[in-house]
């Protein structure tokens, strides 16, 4: 059986026709692609920048703060929330205690720290000392 010029000039067109479209949809592939790649990298640097913002807020904190009287009265605990603050420590009155989350920007209380504020809200906290018990060492 012998193919035409009709038959293979058509059929050059049809696969013609299809390696247009193969080659098509894998350059708008690979500009999707690009354009993907360049996206997730500015989000990626927009939240590092956002992330070093967080933490220059948070050394920079302790000296803008109106809730504690000093520096002294705070102790840093960095997580699951920034600071405790002994207001008052520094004198001889009473003492408040305040529980301090530093945020910056657009940033939101983790679920964690929703819990503890929710905790410190519906006053459920409390004092619990601890005595260790001497123990005694074995000499040999």
């Amino acid at each position: 059986m012998r193919i035409s010029e009709l038959e293979y000039i058509v059929l050059i067109i049809i696969l013609s026709i299809i390696n247009i479209y193969i080659m098509w949809k894998l350059i708008n592939m690979k500009l999707s692609h690009i354009s993907e790649i360049k996206h997730v990298r500015k989000d990626t640097a927009d939240r590092q920048r956002s992330t070093i913002k967080g933490d220059i807020s948070e050394i920079l904190a302790p000296w803008s703060m109106d809730c504690v009287d000093s520096v002294k009265e705070l102790r840093f605990l960095g997580s699951p929330i920034d600071f405790v603050g002994f207001k008052g420590l520094d004198c001889e009155g009473e003492i408040e205690i305040k529980f301090i989350e530093v945020k910056s920007g657009k940033s939101r209380l983790n679920k964690n720290q929703r819990r503890i504020r929710d905790a410190v809200i519906s006053k459920r906290i409390e004092w619990v000392e601890v005595r260790i018990a001497e123990v005694e060492i074995e000499q040999k």
